[in-house]
């Protein structure tokens, strides 16, 4: 007999991404995959947590594979001409022809019309090592010295000339010595002047890539700062001065008796969204109301 098949909800799908960041080490996580030893740590630590879901291996690791094909949907998506996104509501932006596209080159995709996908930068985490917002997807920055990349070409051509002159001098060498020395050295063939230009040219080349490096990993830092800020934000409960409190939703929902209190408890969950609170409170025709409701709750 098939085991009953999970509910989930954001919390749940959360916390189920958490804990797989928390446990993405080579301890639980080879080059093929989650070791048998990782799933069960990862569904005995999530059933501890969530103690109602009560889940087993195989239907965590269901919604494993679910949450990395919508994660690669939307992902593929975003690469389409023609669409944008919002990185605050964490959603495709494009119009309608164009999802009219998407939907037909991915079906997974259509859930993703008019649903946030708040997990969207954790599991770029998970799956790609990076955080994917925008046009940025960092996945590797190499290393910089950046003691060297703080000295300018001007600053290191002055520092070579001091220490030449610091050595011959140490040497015995007079002032003289050096302008004799100058003077041969104005003697030698064009070839050796040549080669001492290419090979300053390609030391300059070689710094200004190094210093548009640390340039980008600094812009990169202050990024990863905001989109962390934003996150916080996002998950915090409604404000008392927001325009579609949770508690609006409550009143008008209760007395809703084409709905079933398993069906009610699942709208409640529905409300911690701004845009949902939104939808539900601005419409006015009650089976219009209704028939959104039951289609969003299907879908959870």
């Amino acid at each position: 007999m098939a085991a009953p098949r999970a509910s989930w909800d954001h919390a749940y799908e959360k916390g189920l991404v958490d804990l797989m960041l928390d446990h993405n080490n080579p301890i639980y996580r080879g080059q093929n995959g989650w070791t048998a030893e990782g799933w069960t740590r990862i569904t005995n630590t999530f059933n501890q947590k969530f103690p109602l879901a009560n889940f087993t291996k195989q239907q965590i690791q269901e919604k494993v594979k679910d949450l990395k094909g919508n994660y690669k949907a939307v992902r593929n998506s975003r690469k389409q001409s023609g669409t944008g996104w919002d990185d605050t509501l964490c959603m495709i932006i494009a119009e309608p022809v164009i999802w009219d596209k998407l939907i037909k080159d991915n079906a997974r995709i259509k859930k993703f019309h008019s649903k946030p996908f708040m997990i969207f930068k954790s599991l770029a985490l998970l799956h790609e090592g990076s955080v994917a917002s925008g046009d940025l997807n960092f996945v590797s920055i190499p290393q910089v010295d950046l003691t060297s990349d703080a000295i300018s070409p001007m600053d290191s051509s002055t520092n070579d000339l001091n220490r030449i002159s610091s050595t011959n001098v140490d040497d015995g060498m007079s002032s003289s010595d050096l302008q004799g020395q100058g003077a041969s050295r104005r003697d030698e063939p064009k070839a050796t002047t040549s080669t001492n230009s290419e090979q300053k040219g390609a030391l300059l080349v070689k710094k200004r890539k190094q210093s548009q490096i640390v340039v980008v990993l600094e812009d990169y830092m202050d990024f990863r700062k905001k989109q962390s800020t934003k996150l916080v934000d996002e998950l915090k409960e409604s404000k008392p001065d927001d325009m579609f409190p949770i508690g609006n939703c409550v009143s008008a929902l209760e007395p809703m008796e084409d709905l079933s209190i398993a069906e009610k408890a699942k709208a409640l969950r529905l409300f911690k969204y701004p845009m949902n609170r939104e939808i539900f409170i601005n419409t006015k025709d009650s089976n219009l109301r209704l028939y959104w409701l039951k289609e969003e709750i299907s879908e959870m």
